[in-house]
């Protein structure tokens, strides 16, 4: 894989990780839902789109499927899709340090299994 896209797949999976946990951010500050009725439902879809940081996410959702698409243009699927799984591994960490969710062994192993993988496939 050429550098530039590279660099492009690594900002794209920075923007995914952040649209992640502003995401999970916004929906936190919502009251929780409870879905008596088809009314708790759309009231609680009103209120996501009310939130503001929803719609940061839904911005930098956009923001990174533009480079993705770019990503798509100059790299093979086989490629790209695989190294693109290192998101799953940024936003466990983000998710401890901008969530403080618990961090235990066997996410440790799998983030471990994960980052293998993608050195195996990447350097192909």
């Amino acid at each position: 894989m050429k550098l530039k896209y590279f660099l492009l797949l690594i900002i794209h999976e920075l923007f995914g990780t952040a649209e992640q946990v502003i995401l999970k951010k916004g929906i936190n500050s919502l009251e929780k839902p409870q879905f008596k009725s088809f009314k708790d439902c759309l009231i609680f879809v009103r209120n996501i789109l009310m939130t503001p940081l929803i719609w940061v996410g839904f911005l930098l959702i956009l923001a990174a499927w533009i480079f993705w698409f770019t990503v798509l243009a100059g790299v093979e699927l086989s490629i790209a899709m695989p190294v693109d799984s290192l998101q799953y591994v940024m936003i466990m960490v983000a998710s401890y340090f901008f969530l403080h969710e618990r961090m235990d062994w066997k996410k440790v192993g799998g983030v471990i299994f994960i980052i293998a993988g993608v050195i195996l496939v990447a350097s192909s």
